[in-house]
């Protein structure tokens, strides 16, 4: 059952990824994208593991769109696509990037550090192996790795289960392990090879039970516990409460350590960034389960 659950996890997010990325096209706003992916992982009978992350140019990661959200899409944009779908609590994580001039090294340089990543992905394999793969890969290309994003592992309701996967060459000599489940996430770029927390998050995730006086605070853990099952959810999902109440109770749950935020994460010298992403069940023959 778990395996089926990944594999079919997998499918609905692949499947969405690519119903988003044919909405990708200059003046699409970003809000009607993320609408139709997340409506989309709905109609095939799956749930939401994260908000959808539509991140451009230097924007690297945990950009979803606010609510009432009038950003568009410009021809020359790179647009990552990050779905994630859950079956059981049994997650698939994807991502691609899109640009509506066209694909250009820099996003095939992407794609070429996942495709040889998921290669290697073999009982045994070291971690140090995977992220000097992956790094190699982008210096061929000419581009920089982000060395400070990095692939994960997964569990049931927990999409970063403790293992990372560096896309960069460290030291671990961890081996993987015949049916672990790994999201594998190279980005690329041009820049430093480096992000930071930029802007406000619109991201956030159930941490803890905690007090809380206002009614619909109370209201708004409850929904991040059980509705969100504990999996990262986006502020515009909440409705019914004002945006200067909910800003405030969102503030207030940071603050009492009950829920996480998940800032934008910007490349630090404003460079533009690509990624690329599937999730894969290490085997003999790696399974990827977000490939279609």
């Amino acid at each position: 059952m778990e395996t089926e659950s990944y594999k079919k996890a997998g499918k609905i997010a692949g499947q969405a990824l690519q119903h988003g990325a044919g909405f990708i096209k200059e003046g699409a706003k970003v809000l009607d994208i993320a609408n139709a992916v997340e409506n989309k992982v709905i109609a095939l009978g799956g749930r939401l593991a994260f908000p959808v992350n539509i991140s451009i140019n230097e924007m690297s990661a945990h950009c979803t769109p606010l609510i009432g959200d009038t950003l568009t899409i410009k021809a020359d944009d790179y647009v990552k696509l990050d779905v994630g779908a859950h079956v059981n609590g049994y997650i698939g994580d994807t991502a691609m990037t899109v640009r509506p001039l066209g694909k250009d090294d820099l996003i095939i340089c992407s794609e070429k550090m996942l495709e040889n990543a998921l290669k290697v992905m073999k009982p045994g394999t070291t971690i140090e192996e995977i992220g000097e793969i992956i790094e190699e890969t982008a210096k061929k290309f000419g581009f920089n790795p982000v060395r400070n994003l990095t692939g994960h592992s997964l569990n049931q309701y927990d999409l970063h289960a403790g293992m990372t996967i560096p896309n960069i060459r460290t030291s671990s000599r961890y081996q993987i392990r015949e049916g672990e489940i790994y999201a594998i996430e190279p980005f690329c770029t041009a820049g430093a090879g480096q992000v930071k927390d930029s802007g406000n998050a619109e991201i956030f995730r159930w941490l803890n039970d905690r007090p809380i006086r206002i009614p619909e605070g109370r209201v708004v853990l409850e929904l991040a516990r059980n509705d969100f099952s504990r999996l990262p959810f986006a502020k515009r999902w909440i409705t019914g409460i004002t945006k200067i109440k909910l800003d405030m109770i969102l503030r207030q749950l940071i603050q009492a350590n009950a829920i996480h935020p998940y800032f934008p994460l910007k490349e630090v010298t404003n460079k533009p960034v690509a990624q690329s992403e599937h999730t894969v069940i290490v085997s003999e023959k790696p399974i990827i389960t977000t490939k279609l």
